[in-house]
């Protein structure tokens, strides 16, 4: 089976998750990953609501890879606040259970590599483990983001968190944005070290600016110091994909890679073509 394009909701988070759904099979997405947070798939909504957006994502012809939730960031956190990410945790697999999806975004959090520590990474396996426990109840896997600013921003410390996790549902998002901020490798090397750890991809764009007023430019703390950074569109800007398509295609990678661009927008219209833009750019990737 071939790669397959997905967007994340949050690209039109102007929109409701029903016209934000309806505009991705217009313009040609295979799948729609949901933003699990308001306005769109947030935590209360029930289940009966969940259950008629699935029926609704049949009509349009739209697969959900993967439920983009901000649920977990253990590191740092009191037992009874990890204990309150778990019954979250346990809404959003009812959600993936109704809505055929296999994949949950669930995180460590924490502070970035170069401060954590060996309990650091003790703390988010132990609750990461109880996780995937409670997910695998549902044949469902927990997908950890190489994010920058967690313990697992780098790939080898995502690979050193899921050894440690050590439970077969639990595997990696790639993200090459992400890993650009970090000056970590996001091409072919990424890919051949993740190997069976990859579950799924995330694509954006950034570009490291000097002037931190530009539209949508906003500032981390990395090995480097303080460093400016602004959203691009896919392709316009820094993160050179191409090696990376090459890698998952050689590697037989047949999931889903689900365009997240978070370039700033004046509005709807601007939405539409960010969202096309990304597509075709996605689709160029793909040869």
């Amino acid at each position: 089976m071939a790669i397959r394009t997905a967007l994340f909701s949050k690209v039109l988070r102007d929109r409701s998750l029903e016209e934000a759904a309806e505009l991705a099979a217009e313009i040609g997405y295979d799948g729609f990953e949901p933003m699990c947070r308001e306005p769109h798939l947030g935590v209360e909504r029930s289940l009966e609501e969940v259950t008629a957006f699935r029926d609704h994502l049949d009509d349009l012809g739209l697969e959900v890879p993967c439920l983009a939730t901000y649920s977990g960031h253990y590191v740092g956190k009191s037992q009874s606040e990890c204990e309150a990410e778990l019954e979250k945790l346990d809404t959003f697999l009812e959600f993936a259970e109704a809505l055929d999806c296999d994949i949950v975004r669930h995180g460590p959090g924490g502070p970035p590599v170069r401060e954590a520590t060996d309990d650091d990474y003790e703390h988010a396996a132990a609750w990461l483990a109880r996780a995937a426990d409670r997910a695998a109840a549902y044949d469902v896997t927990i997908g950890i983001e190489i994010h920058a600013h967690t313990i697992t921003e780098t790939v080898d410390s995502t690979k050193r968190l899921i050894a440690e996790i050590d439970r077969e549902n639990v595997g990696a998002i790639h993200d090459a944005g992400n890993m650009y901020i970090t000056l970590d490798d996001y091409g072919q090397k990424s890919i051949q070290k993740l190997g069976d750890d990859l579950a799924h991809v995330h694509v954006k764009d950034e570009q490291r600016i000097d002037d931190p007023d530009r539209p949508g430019a906003f500032e981390l703390e990395t090995d480097d110091g303080l460093e400016t950074f602004q959203p691009r569109l896919l392709g316009e800007g820094s993160v050179d994909h191409g090696p990376l398509f090459d890698a998952l295609a050689e590697a037989g990678y047949d999931g889903y890679v689900t365009d997240e661009c978070h370039v700033p927008r004046d509005d709807r219209e601007d939405e539409r073509e960010v969202a096309e833009h990304e597509l075709a750019e996605l689709r160029r990737l793909l040869g």
